[in-house]
């Protein structure tokens, strides 16, 4: 029951699924619940025809691989995406492991600063690079002075793709006409003694649907949406980051 797609029927999906056509109905019915828009039509079955605009395993599964997602963690709530994913690195999290949340409580910029994460509004997204995955064998701390710069230019040729508008890079924050949408936040497990780097942790955090009322006081904040002038889908964004930081990994 894919977007667009043909319709399947009640009984073809309990066949393929493995489920009675009870279970079926029922499964429908909670997906409806969860905000997914699927047809029903008599004698032709179901198509999904919309997800709903939320960071689930569900949703980013419409771009990427299960393979893929079997490294991505999608949380309701955390802390910190950055604090989490590092803990799994000391527990030995795979390279390319990533943690991505609907709403941060503790999320936090440079220096400390603060970075508000509303539940619903934005992409918190956190991906783990292992050592030797930068530059040669041995990554040191010369090696990944530069990855906040290229993280931060995929991210902008990710938003200038799926959402028309160019932004600029200027440090650790994307701008949209001089106003901030997104910040990038790069933090380090390292040997003290050797300057091995056991882990690195770029964090991303975007504005999507903050409206002007929830950025009232932040003239110099600003959302995808408030710049574009309609909404943005947050799966799309979040699957295409994914894919485009596989890809920096690699290079």
């Amino acid at each position: 029951m894919r977007a667009e797609g043909n319709y399947i029927s009640g009984e073809d999906a309990s066949k393929s699924i493995g489920l009675s056509r009870a279970a079926v109905n029922t499964a429908v019915r909670s997906l409806r619940e969860e905000g997914y828009i699927i047809e029903s039509v008599t004698n032709r079955g179901y198509r999904l025809t919309e997800m709903p605009d939320a960071l689930t395993t569900g949703t980013l599964l419409s771009a990427l691989s299960q393979e893929r997602m079997n490294h991505v963690i999608c949380l309701p709530t955390v802390t910190s995406t950055n604090i989490h994913l590092m803990e799994l690195a000391q527990q030995d999290a795979p390279d390319g492991q990533v943690v991505i949340a609907e709403m941060q409580t503790g999320g936090r910029g440079r220096i400390g600063t603060r970075f508000d994460s509303p539940e619903g509004k934005g992409i918190y997204l956190s991906y783990l690079i292992r050592p030797g995955v930068i530059d040669g064998e041995s990554s040191f701390v010369s090696d990944w002075r530069t990855i906040t710069e290229r993280v931060g230019k995929s991210v902008c040729s990710v938003i200038s793709g799926l959402c028309d508008i160019t932004p600029e890079l200027s440090g650790n924050e994307l701008l949209i006409n001089g106003r901030k949408f997104c910040g990038i936040l790069t933090q380090t497990d390292m040997e003290i003694e050797s300057g091995m780097i056991r882990a690195l942790i770029v964090g991303i955090g975007i504005n999507v649907h903050q409206t002007v009322s929830d950025l009232a006081g932040t003239g110099s904040l600003t959302s995808l949406d408030m710049e574009t002038g309609r909404p943005n889908s947050r799966p799309a964004i979040a699957a295409s980051l994914i894919l485009s930081l596989d890809k920096l990994r690699h290079d």
